[in-house]
């Protein structure tokens, strides 16, 4: 079965397209086949490579929802197109953009889709309305999402997926815990605002010399090719510089690497207040790492606090300096690394695979509800 999915990506940053790779890798016994609909602009800069469908009104997010609306019925004739050339089991949607869009095919065309929410959005009347129309299969990744949301599990409408790292992460050798004065930290991810890498620099700075001298954090990601993203990267080195934190705080840049990255540290930070479901800190905790996180969005879902990992005080540099200091004064026990690792197994790309398999046959075979009206 061929899924196509649509993303509209113009840069390939990681995010949705890390879940499909993830997706592609573990299908094969599954009998799926992938492709993904972004923007022509697009040009891969990781691995493994996906099969892609370009489109110049592809766009994948936005904050104007003018322009997404605009060009979803701009995309809509090239995709019916194209929906017309190959034979597509089903149409897979990721993306605020994409959404509006596949409701358009489902209106228009008749055709079931599916729809992966991988955000927490302020305006959730709009995913609400989409949900709520024919044909429009909705997936969630964790409970708290659908508490956000307002909406009840009932498959095959509304469905809970978790999000998946690759499945070598758990054959691949666990993470060592150094047992030195100095402690690594290490984040991932883009640099964008709402991922509050400001808060570790701010949680840091509370911090007195003593302490921070046996802190060393690093922080893998890329700059989106945004004004926005360029002014916030530049703000996050302005506020190192003018710290003083400069061996504590370290910007490494994008990395191919992620594996190698996770296993160079003692703990995962991830600020952000909100987190849909990161395939990163799930990564980092198959490797075995614990993580410390922000109490609210995904998080919760996927770390244990004082289990495989510490939770704090949304946007709150305070509360996050203060698991700093418990982890310097050996007050956070963790359990064994395999014990973090096998937390997470069920976040696995097999199973996220196998999931996704078992929800297209269930829509496909499902009798195709009345014409909308």
């Amino acid at each position: 079965m061929k899924i196509l999915h649509l993303d509209g990506s113009s840069e390939d940053n990681g995010g949705v397209l890390s879940v499909l790779r993830n997706l592609q890798a573990a299908s094969a016994p599954h009998g799926l086949q992938h492709v993904v609909w972004v923007n022509d602009k697009f040009t891969e800069r990781r691995s493994p490579a996906l099969d892609y469908r370009r489109s110049p009104h592809a766009c994948g997010d936005d904050a104007s929802h003018c322009k997404l609306f605009l060009q979803a019925w701009r995309a809509f004739p090239e995709v019916k197109r194209l929906l017309a050339e190959e034979k597509f089991g089903l149409v897979h949607a990721h993306t605020r953009g994409a959404l509006l869009l596949a409701v358009k095919i489902a209106a228009r065309l008749g055709r079931p889709v599916v729809f992966t929410n991988h955000n927490y959005a302020r305006r959730r009347w709009l995913y609400s309305w989409a949900a709520a129309r024919p044909r429009v299969h909705t997936v969630l990744l964790t409970p708290n999402m659908a508490r956000h949301y307002g909406m009840n599990i009932d498959p095959p409408r509304m469905n809970m997926i978790s999000e998946a790292c690759a499945d070598d992460f758990f054959t691949a050798p666990l993470a060592e815990r150094t047992t030195g004065k100095v402690l690594r930290f290490v984040g991932v991810g883009s640099l964008v605002r709402w991922k509050n890498w400001h808060l570790v620099i701010e949680a840091l700075a509370l911090l007195n010399d003593a302490e921070r001298e046996r802190i060393r954090c690093r922080l893998w990601g890329p700059v989106p090719n945004e004004p926005a993203a360029q002014a916030y990267a530049g703000e996050l080195r302005r506020s190192v510089k003018a710290r003083g934190l400069e061996a504590q705080f370290e910007f490494c840049g994008p990395t191919n690497s992620i594996r190698e990255a996770l296993t160079d540290a003692d703990w995962f930070v991830l600020p952000s207040t909100n987190e849909p479901c990161s395939v990163a800190l799930i990564e980092a905790l198959a490797l075995g790492l614990p993580a410390i996180v922000s109490n609210s969005g995904g998080s919760p879902d996927i770390v244990q606090d004082e289990r495989t990992g510490l939770l704090f005080t949304p946007e709150s540099p305070a509360s996050l300096a203060a698991r700093l200091r418990q982890i310097l004064a050996g007050k956070a026990e963790m359990p064994p690394p395999e014990n973090i690792r096998a937390s997470v197994r069920a976040r696995s790309a097999s199973v996220m695979s196998a999931e996704y398999a078992a929800l297209y046959r269930q829509i496909l075979a499902a009798p195709a509800p009345p014409p909308a009206a």
